[in-house]
C-alpha cells in the first residue's frame, strides 16, 4: 500500500510539472517593448493572476519570463532583432505582476529568443510558472495518512488563449518639423517645413519660405527692392526599410516680390520629383527637378525656362510615435 501510495504520488506531481501554468501575449507593435501599456496583459489578467496565486502559496516555485522580437528591421538606424527589445518587453510583464499582483522580485527570472520571422505573432512574452518540489515530504505524509486514493484521473492540460493585440495607430503616425535652406530661380530661401508620417514610409508635408533680407531687381530702369518667399507641398515614399532614399513628388510656387508694389515682378511655379536623402535622422537632403516656366509680371512666360534643379537642406525634429 505504501509503494502504492508513493507511485500515484510521484505521478500527480510529475503530471503537475509537465502541464504547468503558462500565459503567451503576442502581437507587440513594431519597435515598441518596455513602453507599452499594461493594456495588453489586461486580457490574460485572470491566468496571470493564478500565476500570482501560486507564487504566493509555493515561495520556492518561480515564474520564467520569456521575450522575443521578430526579424522586422527599420529605416531610422532600428533593428527589432535587437535583444534589448524583446528583453524590455519581459520587464513590461515583471512589472506589471509585481504592480498588479505583488509578485516578489526574487520569483522572476527573464530570458530572450532570437526569432528570424517577421510577424507580430513573433513579437510576443510568455510566462511559465515552475513548481519547486521542496514540499514533497509534506505531501507524502498526508497521502500515507489519508484513506486510500481515489483512481486517478489524468489532468487536462491548460488551454491558454492566445489573443493577438493590434498596433496602435497612434505609435504608427509621427509629427516632424523642419527648418533648413533651399536654392531656387531667383536666390536662396530659408525655410520651414512641416510633415505627418505613417509608418515612416509615407511623409506628407507642407513647405514655406520668406527672406529676411532685401535684394534688388530692375524693372524697365526701376530699382525695386524685393524679398522672396515661396509655398508648396510634397509627398516623400520611402520604399525600402533599410534604404534611407525616398522619391518625392509635388508642387512649389516661388515668387519674387517688391516692397513698392506688393506683387511679384518674378514667378517661378510648378511641379517638381526627385529623391530625398537622410544621411542622419535628423537631416535630410533633397534635389529635384521642377520643370516650371518663369514670369515677370503682366509679362506672360517672358524668360521662359522648361526646367531647373532645386536643392535643399533642412534639420528635422519628431513627435509622437514609438521609440
Amino acid at each position: 500500500m505504501k509503494k502504492t501510495v508513493l507511485v500515484v504520488s510521484c505521478f500527480i506531481l510529475l503530471t503537475s510539472l509537465a502541464f504547468g501554468q503558462k500565459v503567451t501575449i503576442t502581437g507587440f507593435p513594431l519597435g515598441v517593448g518596455g513602453s507599452i501599456g499594461d493594456s495588453i496583459f489586461d486580457a490574460q489578467r485572470v491566468e496571470l493572476k493564478a500565476m500570482a496565486d501560486t507564487l504566493h502559496k509555493y515561495p520556492l516555485s518561480h515564474v520564467l519570463i520569456t521575450g522575443s522580437a521578430d526579424a522586422e528591421r527599420y529605416r531610422a538606424s532600428n533593428d527589432a532583432m535587437n535583444p534589448a527589445l524583446a528583453l524590455s518587453r519581459t520587464h513590461a510583464l515583471r512589472n506589471y505582476l509585481i504592480a498588479q499582483f505583488g509578485v516578489d522580485t526574487a520569483q522572476i527570472f527573464s530570458r530572450t529568443e532570437e526569432v528570424y520571422t517577421k510577424g507580430p505573432e513573433f513579437r510576443y512574452v510568455r510566462a511559465e510558472v515552475n513548481r519547486d518540489l521542496s514540499d514533497l515530504s509534506v505531501r507524502l505524509a498526508r497521502l500515507e495518512n489519508a484513506p486510500p486514493p481515489e483512481p486517478v484521473v489524468q489532468p487536462v492540460k491548460e488551454i491558454v488563449t492566445i489573443r493577438e493585440v493590434p498596433a496602435d495607430t497612434a505609435t504608427e503616425v509621427k509629427l516632424h518639423l523642419g527648418a533648413g535652406l533651399m536654392t531656387s530661380p531667383f536666390g536662396g530661401i530659408p525655410i520651414a517645413s512641416a510633415a505627418v508620417s505613417w509608418d515612416e514610409h509615407l511623409f506628407l508635408e507642407a513647405v514655406i519660405g520668406h527672406t529676411f533680407w532685401n535684394s534688388d531687381y530692375d524693372f524697365s530702369g526701376l530699382q525695386l527692392n524685393t524679398k522672396r518667399r515661396l509655398i508648396g507641398g510634397q509627398a516623400v515614399y520611402y520604399p525600402s526599410e533599410t534604404t534611407p532614399i525616398g522619391i518625392v513628388g509635388g508642387w512649389m510656387r516661388i515668387e519674387d516680390v517688391s516692397r513698392d508694389f506688393y506683387k511679384y515682378v518674378r514667378l517661378s511655379e510648378g511641379i517638381m520629383v526627385g529623391l530625398r536623402w537622410l544621411p542622419t535622422d535628423f537631416l535630410s537632403l533633397t534635389g529635384v527637378y521642377n520643370p516650371s516656366k518663369h514670369q515677370i509680371t503682366d509679362i506672360a512666360q517672358s524668360e521662359t525656362k522648361n526646367g531647373q534643379f532645386l536643392f535643399s537642406a533642412a534639420f528635422h525634429i519628431d513627435f509622437g510615435g514609438a521609440k
